[in-house]
């Protein structure tokens, strides 16, 4: 409720300044550095989000970047033809820019936002670096020309009211949906770089109307640059500090990804699953390839245990995404290489309530709910969060805890080295009946035992800690 009060504070002071018209302040200069100060700061925005990627071929982060692009580019004209710095008189390039500006930042808003057949499928995306450097080519393009004939514009009547308000309705429309769909992932991962593009996008759409209501030099047209500034502030903080807490800028795109496969699957898409299990296993990087294991070694147990085909199939899926409360921690915390303190092993226990709220929200990932949230209870009723013992604890669940104890021991962490195969097996037998569910360390055990589970590497032996992380 406080930040809804928040984005609109701005319609509620443009309203307040539209109706005492006489607050008027013409100060070029001022305006020419405030419009500078603006397009700098998207185009940090286009160039955070191109060092974040993997690839440019991720077509997400490609057209949010092309959209803050954009933005940087159209609303630098606007400022480079201010009068009195390199122009004696307002060209139509001036009245122009902010309204292409926003016009054209929103429809690659939205591009980042949906999937559109033909611009995302695999065999285009190849294409998605040539995509770039086009758009981009084309955008300086229009800085140069409108630079070198800044009244080449006059055809675009944007000082008419029925043009105004022709082109407000489907930029703020845009700008509305593309944060409504950051809203709606920042509901499941909670990530501060998704809240920023929310309130970004807000403040944007905030802005055109001011622009479309008020007349230049009047406090109510100075208040969409302000909001420009705050839109590209906000983004840039949110960003700044997911960050800091990730440790690298690699985590913005990861949110972005992440918002597209969680609202894939908001949308009944199973195949997304495999993509979201993807996404989390590169949130936490120090245990790459964890979930695939996971996941093969609970089918394992799985099968042994006389579990149906379907009963299967939802196991291994549940078994890939049971981390899946992990997207809300932060990389730093998943890759420390030290032992955690109290307060971090405490803050890493949530993910187990954090996935169970993620699928609650997410149907596809519903049913699986009580997997993810009672994968680290124990057999003994000493584990969390809700301290369930025996058979209270869900089959599945109990299946993902011995298979995830497995991989844990045998795998290198930061912390320790692997185990083992064979001391692995006595980890299990010695924490049969307490942590784990003895039948289920039995199944794993008499698959080990014929050899239908390879590990790939078996280290020096060395003592380790049965929990798995």
């Amino acid at each position: 409720m406080r930040i809804v009060l928040i984005l609109a504070a701005p319609l509620i002071i443009l309203g307040a300044l539209l109706v005492i018209p006489e607050l008027e302040w013409e100060a070029p200069e001022f305006h020419f550095y405030v419009v500078s100060a603006a397009s700098l700061m998207a185009a940090l925005i286009c160039g955070a989000l191109v060092l974040s990627a993997r690839s440019i071929r991720e077509t997400r982060v490609l057209f949010l970047a092309l959209s803050f692009m954009a933005l940087a580019v159209f609303f630098s004209v606007h400022g480079l033809t201010t009068p009195g710095h390199f122009y004696d008189e307002p060209y139509s390039v001036l009245e122009a820019s902010p309204w292409l500006s926003t016009f054209t930042g929103g429809g690659f808003a939205v591009l980042s936002v949906i999937s559109v057949r033909g611009l995302t499928d695999d065999h285009v995306v190849r294409f998605s670096g040539a995509v770039f450097a086009i758009a981009a080519a084309a955008l300086l393009a229009f800085m140069g020309v409108s630079l070198a004939a800044p009244g080449w514009l006059s055809w675009l009547a944007t000082d008419r009211n029925p043009i105004r308000y022709a082109l407000t309705v489907p930029i703020v429309g845009m700008m509305g949906f593309a944060a409504w769909r950051y809203y709606q992932s920042y509901q499941l991962a909670r990530l501060t770089s998704q809240l920023a593009m929310v309130v970004g996008l807000v403040l944007l759409a905030e802005a055109q109307v001011a622009l479309a209501l008020s007349e230049p030099w009047y406090w109510s047209w100075w208040e969409y640059h302000a909001l420009f500034l705050a839109a590209f502030t906000a983004v840039l903080a949110g960003w700044l500090w997911e960050s800091k807490r990730g440790g690298n800028v690699r985590v913005i795109a990861e949110a972005l990804l992440m918002r597209d496969a969680l609202a894939q699957l908001n949308r009944g898409r199973d195949a997304s699953l495999v993509k979201l299990a993807d996404e989390i296993e590169a949130h936490d990087i120090a245990t790459f390839g964890h979930v695939g294991r996971v996941a093969a070694y609970a089918f394992v147990i799985g099968r042994e245990l006389g579990l149906s085909a379907a009963a299967l199939r939802k196991l291994v899926l549940a078994a890939q995404l049971h981390d899946i409360g992990k997207i809300s921690l932060s990389p730093g915390l998943l890759k420390k290489p030290g032992k955690l303190t109290p307060e971090e092993f405490d803050q890493m226990k949530t993910h187990t309530v954090k996935g169970w709220d993620v699928s609650q929200r997410v149907k596809a990932l519903r049913e699986m709910g009580g997997i993810i949230r009672h994968h680290h209870e124990r057999f003994d009723g000493m584990g969390y969060p809700d301290s369930l013992r025996g058979e209270e604890i869900p089959l599945d669940a109990r299946i993902i805890s011995v298979a995830d104890t497995f991989d844990a021991v045998t795998s290198n962490r930061p912390y320790r080295p692997a185990m083992t195969v064979a001391d692995a097996e006595g980890e299990l037998r010695r924490v049969a009946g307490s942590q784990l569910d003895p039948r289920c360390v039995q199944a794993l055990l008499a698959a080990l035992d014929r050899q239908e589970i390879q590990v790939s590497a078996e280290p020096e032996s060395a003592s380790a800690a049965a929990t798995a992380g």
